[in-house]
């Protein structure tokens, strides 16, 4: 490593939108990424769950790739690790609950092998050139953290997701302290989360939504309390815990992601639910509607699945009662909109009462903590990173009122190659980076291939063209046989088949004349098919031919 060296910045996800969050930092002799996170997939894509950064240039770089550092334990920032980090075969670090939390998501997946390592906050580890130290800071989750990098060119510090909270439920505030001193020392770069960049003053406390959830529990006393929250909020599971508490009421957990990771915040400390406050699963229907509570959870992103089985009349145990009331202690993330209003609608109808007024607080900074963070830190360099392209730009225009120079806030997009040192800073190009699907029920990667017949399959239909041919002469050996799901009525396709099967009648009969007896004549078919059903009807759908060889 040489100080004439540039350090590279290159954003595999993150950068576009919320989610798929991964960042590499590079220097001559070493790689390593920051985070490792899904994202919801583009609209309208059937049968697919997330999707996940595109890792190639990690895989042609593998022997200089020293690791995955993780900032906290959301979906977006270690959802993707079952299909990565088994492949790269790299060590994974993060703070403790981060790191049980992947170990737990690995091991849902059967991916054995990957070295996990729980760092504490204030310790440091070495990556390959790289010296990575942990600084507490205050999010939606327990043991997120910052990232102080020290490279050969000067320190880049990575926010993750962050709020600046003085008052937090569970643990202490971040570590101003340290941000100061190292802003003090000098910071050359800082990737700062911009997701709330376009909310003016200061995040709400958690705290804050104690008070209102006390009033909401006074209010309703009688009635049944069924609350919607992200699993992975441990300040917010705690004071539902402790109002459950103050108002005799038991509390009955449904969500597999919060049983999960209830039990191990438990193991580590982070809340302090006691054995008596929970429900018996097997006894609710002898509780009063004034003494109990449904806690529903999911993953960040999917809290209202549960509530939209509950809404659906599909969940196993719990069904909506008229006067029952649906406090939603969460929001609808990006992605999720739809869902979650077709949900709110669906509890009222059946009489439910629904609450969401400051019953939430949000896990990002806004506007004045970005400027805290920036003139705290006083960055050479600022790279606005987590969000849409509309927040990082609000956020370049924050950085420049503290006094940071427009020059050098850089508005990049996911696959840029930014190389900097000590003095400066430039786009040198980018990757070409691929759209990685995951399919929802194979939990695997799924080529685009699949996704267009998906596609093809919910406009159009498919229709089945079947053919019996004489194994040595090619001819014909029966009736072709022509089937269709989803395209279109019988009549209608009655009429088009009869005429289809006249021409792949006389399709078959000009390749037996050219001498043609092999998979030629399928494809041949195949297109004629595809020709003919697009003239006829206007409609383009999967067209699939099987051809079956006899011996006569």
């Amino acid at each position: 490593m040489t100080m004439a060296e540039k350090i590279k910045i290159i954003p595999l996800g993150g950068f576009d939108k919320i989610g798929m969050n991964m960042t590499l930092i590079e220097s001559e002799s070493s790689i390593i990424a920051i985070d490792c996170g899904t994202s919801f997939p583009p609209d309208n894509i059937p049968g697919v769950a997330a999707m996940i950064p595109d890792v190639s240039y990690i895989r042609e770089n593998i022997d200089r790739f020293k690791g995955i550092v993780l900032t906290h334990g959301h979906e977006d920032h270690i959802g993707a690790l079952p299909y990565i980090a088994g492949d790269l075969k790299a060590p994974v670090y993060g703070t403790p609950l981060t790191i049980a939390m992947a170990e737990k998501k690995l091991r849902d997946f059967g991916i054995r092998g990957v070295k996990t390592r729980a760092i504490k906050f204030g310790a440091t580890i070495v990556a390959g050139d790289f010296k990575i130290e942990f600084i507490k800071t205050n999010h939606s989750i327990p043991d997120s953290s910052m990232l102080a990098i020290y490279t050969s060119q000067g320190i880049i510090l990575h926010t993750g997701d962050f709020k600046v909270d003085m008052t937090p439920v569970v643990g202490q505030t971040g570590d101003i302290t340290r941000l100061a001193a190292l802003g003090t020392k000098g910071v050359l770069a800082v990737l700062s989360d911009s997701t709330n960049a376009m909310t003016e003053g200061f995040s709400k406390s958690e705290y804050h939504v104690y008070e209102q959830l006390d009033r909401f529990f006074n209010m309703y006393s009688n009635s049944r309390l069924i609350i919607v929250t992200f699993a992975t909020n441990m300040d917010r599971i705690q004071q539902i815990i402790n109002l459950a508490r103050k108002y005799h009421r038991k509390i009955a957990l449904e969500g597999k992601l919060m049983l999960d990771v209830l039990s191990v915040a438990r193991k580590l400390g982070y809340v302090d639910m006691p054995e008596d406050v929970l429900a018996d699963p097997e006894q609710l229907s002898e509780y009063d509607d004034g003494e109990v509570i449904f806690l529903t959870t999911g993953n960040h992103g999917e809290s209202v699945q549960c509530i939209s089985e509950i809404a659906a009349g599909s969940h196993p145990r719990i069904g909506i009662r008229k006067n029952d009331v649906v406090l939603f202690s969460s929001i609808a993330i990006h992605g999720s909109e739809l869902e979650f209003n077709r949900t709110l609608n669906s509890l009222e109808e059946q009489g439910a009462k629904v609450e969401f007024q400051d019953l939430h607080a949000t896990g990002h900074a806004c506007a004045e903590e970005l400027k805290l963070i920036y003139t705290i830190l006083h960055p050479r360099f600022v790279i606005p990173a987590h969000g849409e392209y509309r927040y990082r730009r609000e956020a370049k225009r924050i950085a420049t009122e503290v006094g940071i120079s427009p020059d050098n806030v850089f508005l990049i997009d996911n696959g840029d190659i930014v190389e900097l040192d000590s003095e400066s800073c430039t786009i040198k190009g980018e990757l070409s980076l691929g759209d990685i699907l995951i399919d929802g029920y194979e939990k695997s990667r799924i080529d685009t291939s699949i996704i267009q017949d998906r596609e093809q399959l919910s406009e159009s239909g498919v229709v089945i063209i079947e053919v019996c041919t004489d194994k040595k002469t090619g001819r014909l050996a029966s009736g072709i046989n022509i089937e269709c799901r989803g395209f279109l009525d019988e009549k209608n396709f009655q009429a088009l088949a009869e005429g289809l099967k006249d021409s792949i009648s006389s399709e078959i009969s000009r390749f037996i004349a050219q001498g043609v007896n092999d998979d030629r004549i399928r494809k041949g078919v195949e297109d004629l098919a595809r020709e003919y059903i697009s003239a006829k009807s206007g409609k383009n759908p999967l067209v699939i031919v099987l051809v079956t060889k006899v011996m006569l």
